[in-house]
């Protein structure tokens, strides 16, 4: 029998989750509650006190209580909520985990789905599922949100449904099967992709390429929220195969105020984890901002949407990219390999074409070699990015970082 982690405040939301818990367990659940409230009393008894819960984060729920900002002592709460879920996660004991709640009980329940790794099922019963940028409560996890459509405050029959489905939808991840029908994937190997729209056909002939070769493939949009996704399968061993990167662009977008930022620690974890890698500085030819940015005006621009304008990048700016990334890639502890189109650098980047500078370009050129040390090596190409010839070219260096890692490995120079 499957087990449901239910996280909530039994003392706002106790009619609630009880009417959630009698629901779990009517489609053949189990439930473990956790009560990480703070004012009140809990309607029912839960699995695991608010009183633990503190405990659980070093403090006591007097202390919690005495806190001036609810905000600060919700933290507490979190903090306990979230390490118990751990324990019990890595004790094998629950298969999914449900939460509910306004503001508060959002960033309570969410903040422990976000500590459990991709692939258990996660549903979040949200007062503010619709409204904004739920980014903030998602993160880099496969978390559900799950509109409420009316507030949480008893059980109707509007609330019912909605309950319901979302108890059912937790129970229903936990008892599926991910694997049924997908025997023949079961030993291959899953290399992580990442590209924008202005280097996608590179990456699908890529994904071709190696799917002959016998490999899996995932692909992440360099869009921030990406590059974060992309970085924590890494963190997480889900992809075990290597790396091909096209689009190096949020680093652009870092150091010049673009739109697209990503995380401190890109580029970083697949070196650390050993994997075989190759890089592209495909759409570092540009910066994502909006349209009439006073900041970036005068630069050769090209207008990709409605909503974001492409601004071509200068020769500093892609030296300094490349400066940086060839830091970050000299400390990767397996094979790693930079290989660079001199003949552009994404679809817009060709000559003719409206963000074309080769010039600027050699800024890159200049800024990666200069940085390049360790198991790291770089490249040139006389081709386009989307040229067929130079994504053979990526997939035939990418094999042979593959080859070296198997070799050091079973030489045991690599641990």
């Amino acid at each position: 029998m499957k087990n449901i982690l239910v996280v909530a405040a039994l003392d706002s939301k106790g009619t609630e989750v009880l009417f959630i818990k009698q629901r779990i367990e009517a489609y053949g659940a189990k439930t473990i509650v956790i009560d990480a409230g703070i004012l009140g009393e809990p309607l029912f008894p839960p699995d695991f006190t608010r009183e633990q819960v503190a405990e659980m984060a070093g403090t006591t729920l007097e202390k919690v209580r005495k806190t001036p900002s609810e905000g600060e002592a919700m933290e507490m709460q979190i903090k306990g909520a979230t390490l118990i879920a751990q324990q019990l996660y890595n004790k094998g004991q629950i298969n999914g985990i449900l939460g509910i709640g306004g503001t508060m009980g959002t960033a309570l329940g969410t903040a422990v789905m976000r500590s459990l790794p991709i692939g258990i099922p996660k549903v979040m019963i949200s007062t503010v599922a619709a409204v904004g940028d739920v980014g903030v409560y998602v993160g880099t996890k496969d978390i559900n949100m799950f509109h409420s459509v009316a507030d949480i405050a008893g059980i109707n029959r509007l609330t019912r449904t909605i309950l319901s489905n979302a108890a059912g939808a937790v129970v229903g991840m936990a008892k599926a099967n991910t694997n049924v029908g997908l025997d023949k994937l079961e030993n291959k190997k899953l290399i992580g992709i990442s590209t924008l729209g202005t280097t996608e056909a590179a990456a699908r002939k890529t994904r071709e390429l190696l799917g002959e070769a016998g490999y899996e493939t995932v692909t992440f949009h360099t869009t921030g929220v990406g590059g974060r996704c992309l970085e924590q399968t890494v963190r997480e061993g889900l992809i075990d195969g290597g790396m091909v990167e096209f689009s190096l662009h949020e680093w652009v977008d870092r150091n010049a105020g673009g739109l697209f930022q990503p995380p401190d620690d890109r580029y970083e974890n697949a070196g650390l984890k050993n994997l075989p890698q190759v890089y592209v500085p495909g759409s570092t030819d540009f910066i994502v901002q909006r349209a009439g940015d006073e900041k970036l005006k005068g630069r050769l621009t090209h207008m990709h949407n409605r909503a974001i304008t492409l601004y071509r990048t200068s020769r500093d700016e892609l030296k300094q990219t490349g400066l940086e990334i060839g830091r970050k890639l000299s400390r990767s502890l397996a094979p790693v390999t930079v290989i660079i189109p001199m003949r552009g650098f994404s679809v817009q980047d060709w000559e003719g074409g409206p963000l074309w500078n080769p010039k600027a370009n050699l800024g890159f050129v200049e800024g990666i070699e200069s940085s390049a040390s360790g198991n790291l090596k770089v490249k040139k190409v006389d081709a386009h990015v989307l040229d067929e010839r130079f994504v053979r070219e990526v997939v035939d260096h990418l094999l042979e970082n593959v080859k070296l890692v198997e070799f050091l490995k079973n030489s045991k120079l690599v641990v």
